[in-house]
């Protein structure tokens, strides 16, 4: 397996953000309802990730998109969510006043000699009913396995430098030209968040766009696992449960594991979508007020909008149908205001995009019904130990258990298990409207959401099973974190033995379309921008946006030796080049040079026939004294240099 340093340089450097984030919340803000990692990262994603995209979205079409835009008006609005309105209406006394308190603050610890690390140690919440330090870090552990989980499939990915990657890439560039529907109306928020997230880890779009997929599963792993410590009893076990089947039951789960790495809308929605509904059923969760609680939401469901319209328009509506059946009385008042948020975040963004589908000329109704099916989705799952459909009855049959014993839980218990109850009815009613042939509901689509919701009916089933044979094993509940860890081992271990056979069967792809993104992110790494050109197939021009010229391999076989040879001749005649400047070449030319390779068939196996022709204008550039030397090695590409100005394109030359 290649390890693409740059897709863990920009995980890990995502980490450490989150942990200084995490630390100024607990140590300056000090909001209890965030006061553990999981709970953390879930709400403020919900909050502030939602506003972030509308926020890119408003700076894109004003024209002003970039990142210390983005900052600025994200540290503000943070600036105004912590401090609270109402003290901005004296912001002079309030900012005062949290001064000389903290200024007391500090002479206190002072005068008391209060050791360094008691001052920079996290102060432990009041009413604090979670092991804070034990979930801190079970959700690193959970983190790093998630992105273990999905980096393996790297040698399996097909996704990369398809044509859908190409296309993809290059709406994510297009935004740093502020353009995000470039002449035609369709949904794009997701490849926003890749740009975005390139941006805050300062990696390259490619890196960023081939990391999404892996975001996506991380958050959305994280979120399960939240999600069933919030609506059932089980704290550890079940979640633990849910966290392994939704990152590493790849043989039980609707996905293709050639495309497990292409990032998907429909994904990236329900890692939003999934927290608003469990907020709509337990609002004290957050512990909004009122106000807070439908503003979040209306955002919220405009970032879906801007992610998915399939997420916003055929998944969310059921969740409501049902959740309003099952209310508990003392929250209706927030479900009431959670529908309104929907229906005025769902016009908001329908209305948007109706009003550019007018400036750009296109069919609202026809963009609307494109939006909502997917072309990119795929139904072959050859990982399946047994067929998808057959799979369904026995989750189905599964999932009936736990709607049996619920009621008895909920009206006879007096338990609150009714969020519970609410998850278990709405995945059986996804999986009949799978089974339904509606010309507006991409079946595809609904099988990826049910990827997701699979493992929240495992916890569930899990935490219902625990809750029936609690009598059983309350004496060892002093024990129950040990024990949890234990069997969360145990069935982490089963899981990767039933699965070794299956996987070892999946044939791995191209190495090709890897090592090209390897070397490219070198070459970005060691060479200033613009100071060299890359010679490759025409499918990697969008690769070069922004970054160097490009050259095609038609107008370097055909016309580079002439522009090389004219300019060496005239390369101490300055006037020269001023009145012929096309005459002037890159400092340094880069030469993408491809081995013959009949492992598949891929955009490159047509360009292995050039390597002898490529290879003799190399070699004639040598003979004519240019310095050539050979930069990245592979067994299916090379790359050669040909420097034209020595030490004027290398960062290090530069510098040093």
């Amino acid at each position: 397996m290649i390890l693409s340093s740059s897709i863990l340089l920009g995980f890990v450097r995502l980490v450490f953000l989150l942990m200084f984030l995490y630390y100024c919340n607990n140590k300056l803000v000090k909001r209890e309802y965030s006061h553990n990692l999981t709970q953390f990262i879930v709400n403020e994603w919900f909050k502030y990730g939602s506003l972030s995209l509308v926020v890119v979205f408003v700076l894109i079409q004003l024209s002003v998109y970039s990142l210390i835009n983005y900052v600025l008006i994200m540290l503000f609005i943070i600036l105004i969510d912590v401090v609270g309105i109402k003290n901005f209406k004296n912001p002079v006394r309030y900012f005062k006043e949290a001064s000389k308190s903290r200024f007391f603050e500090f002479l206190k610890d002072n005068e008391n000699r209060k050791p360094l690390r008691e001052v920079i140690r996290l102060e432990r919440p009041k009413k604090l009913k979670d092991d804070r330090v034990f979930i801190f870090y079970a959700t690193l552990v959970l983190i790093v396995a998630a992105f273990i989980g999905r980096y393996y499939f790297y040698t399996y990915d097909t996704y990369l430098l398809s044509d859908l990657w190409i296309s993809n890439l290059n709406k994510v560039i297009l935004f740093d030209e502020n353009n995000w529907f470039n002449g035609t109306v369709s949904v794009e928020g997701e490849l926003a968040v890749s740009n975005l997230y390139s941006k805050l880890v300062d990696i390259s779009p490619e890196v960023g766009l081939q990391s999404l997929a892996i975001l996506e599963d991380i958050l959305l792993s994280l979120i399960v696992f939240w999600a069933i410590r919030k609506i059932t009893t089980s704290k550890v076990l079940a979640p633990m449960i849910a966290f392994l089947t939704y990152v590493f039951l790849y043989t039980f789960s609707p996905i293709e594991i050639h495309y497990l790495l292409q990032n998907e809308p429909v994904l990236m929605g329900l890692t939003f979508a999934i927290p608003s509904m469990v907020y709509i059923l337990k609002p004290d969760v957050i512990n909004f007020k009122k106000t807070n609680f439908f503003m979040s939401l209306v955002i919220c469901f405009f970032a879906i909008g801007l992610i998915d319209l399939f997420t916003l328009l055929i998944l969310m509506p059921p969740f409501f149908i049902i959740a309003l059946v099952f209310v508990n009385k003392n929250y209706l008042a927030f479900k009431w205001i959670a529908l309104v948020a929907y229906i005025i975040g769902t016009a908001a963004v329908l209305t948007t995009y109706y009003l550019m589908c007018q400036y750009y000329q296109n069919d609202f109704l026809i963009f609307l019904q494109s939006s909502l099916i997917s072309v990119t989705s795929f139904t072959y799952m050859p990982n399946l130990i047994i067929p998808f459909e057959e799979l369904l009855k026995y989750y189905q049959y599964g999932s009936l258990f736990s709607i049996i014993i619920l009621p008895f839980l909920i009206w006879y218990k007096k338990e609150e298990w009714k969020p519970s109850l609410v998850f278990m009815l709405y995945f059986n009613l996804l999986v009949t409207l799978s089974f339904i042939h509606v010309e507006w509901i991409d079946t595809d689509l609904l099988r990826l959401a049910l990827s997701v919701f699979i493992p929240i009916c495992f916890g569930i089933s899990v935490a219902v099973i625990l809750r029936l044979l609690f009598p059983l094993y309350k004496r060892f509940l002093k024990f129950k974190i040990a024990i949890a860890v234990a069997a969360s081992l145990l069935v982490f271990s089963g899981i990767l033995f039933t699965q070794i056979t299956p996987l070892q069967n999946i044939k791995s792809s191209d190495k090709t379309p890897r090592m090209v993104l390897d070397a490219y992110d070198k070459i970005l790494h060691e060479y200033f921008p613009n100071s060299y050109a890359v010679v490759n197939d025409n499918i990697a021009q969008t690769m070069s946006v922004n970054k160097h010229f490009f050259i095609n391999y038609e107008d370097f076989l055909f016309s580079y030796l002439d522009s090389d040879s004219i300019y060496h001749h005239n390369r101490k005649k300055p006037r020269f080049f001023v009145e012929n400047p096309q005459y002037v070449i890159p400092k340094s030319v880069l030469v993408f040079v491809y081995h013959d390779n009949t492992e598949t068939e891929n955009h490159f196996a047509d360009q292995n026939q050039l390597e002898p022709l490529l290879k003799e204008h190399i070699n004639t550039l040598e003979k004519r004294g240019r310095n050539v030397s050979l930069y990245y090695e592979s067994p299916y590409v090379n790359v050669y240099e040909i420097v034209n100005e020595p030490k004027s394109s290398k960062i290090d030359d530069l510098i040093y």
